[in-house]
């Protein structure tokens, strides 16, 4: 089924004028959260969605290689974890996730790209990435709109577009859910996947919206919400709470205080949400930092300015992914 015989069933339309032209980089299956930010993109009509690109979570295979080289004797306890993922798998991992969101949504008219398998570890050789093609293709397109790239996870896809062919960093505005609070920042998750990735965006001329962690962190829906509102919703609703609760039972041990009993963050719907809100100022610009190994921020000679969030509608963006599902899937 096409998108706009889903975005129908919404029962109202958005003139041709106001859609922003939008793709998502989303590490799919590492985590519960992307896929209700996938969705909400999705049955968002202002957004003219042109694709969603499946990006790799490097970040526990690394760790993973680095236990097993260390201490080769765990080896059975380290690859029955959770999160053990092998190098280079994340990737494909995320793409499968991605045909199961979009098969359970009926949408079969939104193309899902390969992105690249690993970080980038030398900015003279590129990984390979049929998404940052992609970019490239969208971005050159005979379009006077820019093109909004949201990144759900690591950033390797738009870098290695941005390399590749630097022309187009004036057509792209980034949106990233990235980095810790200013302005020392410190360890967080999408950061730590491709920390040279950021720092090539940051010195790039692309225009960034940066919304780091302290406000992202802020979106938490219930466990009660999400079986009252969303289960409901067809096929979709049902798989999205239920792999958000099989995740957390992954997840869930007795040392740990993540996740919460009976909420989680669906922390990258802000970048749904911060397209759909209005001309509300809820941002500052800072210069932009260049990235430490550690996750800290520094100063960055580049003197390039990115505008970052102090807060979003977190409201407005729960409220509106609860009622398009219910609107497009509750009959």
């Amino acid at each position: 089924m096409k998108r706009e015989e889903i975005l129908a069933r919404l029962g109202f339309s958005v003139p041709d004028c106001k859609k922003k032209r939008v793709i998502i980089i989303s590490d799919i299956n590492c985590e519960a959260d992307d896929p209700f930010a996938i969705m909400q993109h999705l049955l968002s009509p202002s957004i003219e969605l042109k694709g969603i690109i499946a990006c790799h979570f490097e970040h526990y295979a690394r760790m993973a290689e680095k236990m097993l080289k260390e201490h080769p004797d765990m080896k059975e306890r380290i690859e029955s974890s959770s999160m053990f993922v092998h190098r280079g798998e994340s990737m494909e991992q995320s793409y499968a996730e991605g045909e199961t969101i979009l098969k359970l949504a009926q949408i079969d008219d939104v193309p899902l790209l390969h992105g690249a398998k690993y970080e980038i570890t030398d900015v003279n050789n590129l990984p390979e990435s049929e998404g940052a093609d992609f970019i490239i293709e969208e971005a050159l397109r005979d379009d006077a709109r820019p093109l909004y790239v949201c990144m759900l996870g690591g950033e390797t896809d738009l870098a290695v577009a941005v390399l590749k062919k630097p022309e187009i960093a004036n057509k792209i505005i980034a949106v990233g859910i990235l980095g810790g609070a200013y302005p020392a920042g410190g360890w967080e998750f999408n950061l730590i996947q491709d920390i040279t990735a950021v720092n090539v965006l940051f010195e790039s001329p692309v225009e960034y919206w940066q919304i780091p962690m302290n406000v992202y962190g802020v979106s938490e829906i219930s466990f009660a919400e999400l079986v009252r509102y969303i289960r409901p919703c067809g096929e979709i609703g049902r798989w999205l709470v239920e792999q958000m609760f099989e995740v957390q039972k992954k997840t869930a041990a007795p040392d740990r205080d993540f996740p919460n009993a009976e909420i989680w963050s669906i922390g990258d719907n802000p970048t749904a949400g911060i397209l759909l809100q209005g001309s509300h100022k809820c941002w500052h610009t800072e210069k932009a930092p260049h990235i430490e190994e550690d996750c800290s921020y520094s100063e960055n000679p580049c003197g390039k300015e990115i505008r970052v969030y102090d807060s979003y509608n977190v409201r407005l963006t729960i409220h509106d992914l609860i009622a398009k599902l219910q609107l497009c899937y509750d009959k």
